[in-house]
Formats: structure tokens, C-alpha cells, sequence
């Protein structure tokens, strides 16, 4: 089985996989995963401090895969090994703990995935690089290029896209009725434009915006608390 969720932020908001609210998980094995998408935060000081939330999922009886989202630690993350998993490229963390990369293709149980992770922080000028803020949390160039050429290979159809964040022109007609949206450019934002116009999918997953709703008009379900089954 694959379920999928929102940002746990290392430990802030990682309740919801306790076994309470995630009952589910009794009953899995290592073949089952559970996806986050981005701001998984397990990876942030880079040393042995971060063995306390790792040691947390990987005692879990699945296997945890995370995007990239914009609160992560790119320089320590980017230090570990990259391996070919399921047809794409991943960082493992764990045994059990994957990180999956930008611009990728995964197959995993008959279902295509397609994952871009990464986001803007619009709190970046309080925030000090390389502690608390990098520079990668926006994807390169090179991975948007690399992520038109894989999607072109698969004729631009998957079953499943995985984000962090989402399309400008989706969180434009979420928020911009409001009184209080702010305006503010994302290169990403506007490259997940382009997938939105351009490739077929059944079911678009992300987090980031931190609430739990299903825009219909793009298949898109935002994630937060939530945690749903593919």
C-alpha cells in the first residue's frame, strides 16, 4: 500500500503518524510506504543530533520516502549516497528512509510517480543561510530541464504527481481572493505551471500551504493533517 501526507517539519508536526491517528500502520511491512511531501525536516543538523527523528521512522514497519521541500537541510542532505530506486534517483538516508529526488520518474507497486520537490520561502530574509535557510529549496534549471526531459520520455503522462508545493496558477485562485494574499514570484511555481497545462495525471499530492483540501478543478489534493491512500 502507499499512503501519502504533509510536512511533519522533523518533529513539529509528527503526531499525526503516531499509531492513534495512523492506526493503519499496525498492519503494514517494509513494502508498504509512506510518502511526505517535502518539509520532512529528519535531515537538518547533519550529525548525530538528527538521530532521534531518524531512528523514529525507521523503526516504523514501512518505508518512508519524503520530497524535498523548503525546510531542509540541502547541504547535509546532498551529502548522502545516490542511489537507482524503483527508476529514479534517490538520496537514502535509512535503509528505510528515502529521499526522492528532483525530476524523477518512480514506479512503485504498477503506479507511475513523478515527484519536483522544493518551494519559496517567503520568510527567507529572516531566516540565515546554510542554519535555518538554502539557497537549493528552489530546484536548478538543469532539474527543470532534466524534468521536462523525463516527462517528454514518458509522453508527458503518469499516474501520480508528487510536490511540495503547488502550481502559481493554483495557489493564485486558493488565495488571492483573500484580503490578505501576498504576492510573491516562485520559480517553481511557475515551472509546476507548465505540468499542470502539459501532462496527464490521475491524482496530484502536495504539501506546504499547511491545510487539508482537494481543489477539483486540478485533481490536486493539498495535504497537511491528512493522511490519504493511493
Amino acid at each position: 500500500m502507499i499512503f501519502i501526507t504533509g510536512d511533519t517539519h522533523r518533529k513539529l508536526d509528527i503526531k499525526k503518524l503516531d499509531e492513534d491517528n495512523f492506526s493503519e500502520q499496525k498492519h503494514l511491512c517494509r513494502d508498504d510506504y509512506l510518502i511526505i511531501t517535502g518539509d520532512f525536516g529528519g535531515v537538518w543538523t547533519g550529525d548525530s543530533s538528527d538521530d532521534d527523528i531518524l531512528n523514529y521512522h525507521e523503526n516504523k514497519n514501512y518505508t518512508t520516502l519524503f520530497v524535498g521541500g523548503n525546510h531542509e537541510n540541502y547541504d547535509a542532505l546532498n551529502l548522502y549516497p545516490v542511489e537507482e530506486w524503483h527508476g529514479g534517483k534517490v538520496h537514502r538516508i535509512r535503509e528505510h528512509i528515502l529521499h526522492l529526488m528532483n525530476a524523477q520518474i518512480f514506479e512503485i507497486e504498477g503506479s507511475t510517480f513523478f515527484v519536483m520537490g522544493g518551494a519559496t520561502s517567503v520568510d527567507r530574509m529572516f531566516r540565515v543561510e546554510h542554519e535555518t535557510w538554502w539557497a537549493q529549496e528552489e530546484p536548478s534549471e538543469e532539474e527543470f530541464q532534466a524534468a521536462r526531459e523525463v516527462l517528454n520520455n514518458a509522453e508527458n503522462r503518469v499516474d501520480y504527481i508528487i510536490t511540495h508545493t503547488i502550481p502559481e496558477k493554483v495557489r493564485k485562485s486558493i488565495f488571492k481572493p483573500m484580503k490578505d494574499f501576498v504576492e510573491y514570484e516562485s520559480n517553481v511555481e511557475k515551472y509546476l505551471d507548465e505540468v499542470v497545462d502539459n501532462v496527464k495525471y490521475k491524482k496530484w499530492y502536495a504539501g506546504h500551504i499547511h491545510i487539508d483540501r482537494d481543489v477539483m478543478k486540478y485533481r490536486l489534493r493539498l495535504l497537511f493533517n491528512s493522511i490519504v491512500v493511493v
